[in-house]
């Protein structure tokens, strides 16, 4: 972190290792089948996740106190080489509904980052 201050330069970190990338980055994005589904201030994800992926990827992590999100998925992981049609996560997700499995949700901006799913307004009003 040093030397990026001293040379300003950036770098991309990839890792599933959640709290380190919580160490390192500035702003964070969430990859799911190869797909961006969150991305922005390292903040706004950690503190108030808005995918339901990047919701229950921070409730697996181990936590100090203990405290989680209860979102889990269901289901097996799909293969990459054969993705489901639309959203890659409808198979998992418990908010999905059959518009899900139809359209492939774009990133947008909401809440102060972009999110990729089609039922934001519905969930989060």
């Amino acid at each position: 972190m040093d030397l990026q201050d001293e040379y300003r330069t950036a770098y991309v970190f990839i890792s599933h290792n959640l709290s380190v990338v919580r160490h390192v980055a500035d702003d964070v994005m969430v990859m799911y089948l190869g797909q961006a589904v969150e991305h922005g201030p390292k903040e706004a994800i950690y503190n108030a996740p808005k995918h339901p992926y990047t919701i229950a990827l921070l409730a697996a992590a181990p936590t100090v106190n203990g405290h989680k999100n209860d979102l889990t998925l269901q289901g097996e992981l799909p293969s990459p080489l054969n993705p489901p049609s639309g959203c890659a996560l409808h198979k998992r997700c418990p908010y999905a509904k059959q518009q899900c499995s139809e359209i492939e949700p774009q990133l947008r901006e909401w809440d102060g980052r972009l999110v990729a799913c089609l039922r934001l307004e519905e969930i989060y009003g």
